[in-house]
């Protein structure tokens, strides 16, 4: 088989794996089996199961035989960000739960003058979109001032790790109703006044406010919870 049809293989294999007649811990059939069951040659499916060992799929065990390990291979950030349910918004809720006041704490005695100033326009561009009840825009907006103030700590890793929340904050957008104006009013004023106290450099009161701004953002986002 060419080089080019065995990543298609690859995906076909995973695909019957992904199916109901495989549970986690199962006993794969036998390279011979699946060498008919696929058309190929026992060699090509001995790669091809490699290759999903390398991926997560199966668990190959010496003299034993080859099964399944999981149906959803390694996670990826490619895989979160494709995901839209309730359990994804959840996860990434509490993920900026746990980061977001840590980080507030600690980026608010080391703002520079022209920090304050990427802070307050990404202060400014949250404000308008609260005020246009745009919710597409609102998540974003919310999550870019907290990457922002990511950037700001020349964090690589944390960085990265805001920038992928971010692109996976269209679960977010999937998971409300709209914009209360009453909630949003709320979170935008506890904002105002995290972005004061990280401007005046009080650590403490950050932390303290970027938690309640983190609860309130879930309340918004996951209404009723």
């Amino acid at each position: 088989m060419a080089s080019t049809q065995r990543p298609i293989l690859c995906q076909k294999v995973a695909d019957m794996l992904k199916g109901t007649s495989f549970s986690v811990g199962d006993r794969l059939p036998g390279e011979r089996r699946l060498a008919e069951m696929f058309d190929t040659s026992r060699n090509t499916i001995r790669e091809v199961l490699c290759n999903l060992e390398t991926m997560g799929y199966v668990e190959i065990r010496q003299k034993s035989g080859c099964y399944l390990k999981s149906k959803d291979g390694r996670i990826s950030w490619n895989q979160l960000r494709r995901r839209k349910s309730q359990i994804a918004t959840r996860q990434i809720l509490d993920t900026l739960t746990l980061v977001i006041p840590t980080l507030a704490r600690e980026q608010a005695s080391r703002l520079t003058t022209s920090d304050v100033d990427t802070l307050e326009s990404a202060t400014a561009r949250l404000g308008e979109a609260i005020v246009n009840f745009d919710s597409t825009v609102f998540t974003r907006a919310y999550i870019a001032f907290f990457l922002a103030l990511a950037k700001i700590s020349a964090n690589d890793y944390l960085i990265l790790l805001m920038k992928e929340l971010q692109a996976a904050a269209h679960n977010l957008e999937h998971a409300g109703t709209g914009l209360a104006e009453v909630q949003t009013g709320f979170l935008f004023e506890y904002h105002v006044e995290l972005f004061n106290a990280l401007k005046s450099s009080r650590a403490d009161e950050a932390e303290k406010l970027a938690l309640q701004c983190m609860h309130t953002f879930a309340s918004i986002v996951l209404p009723g919870e």
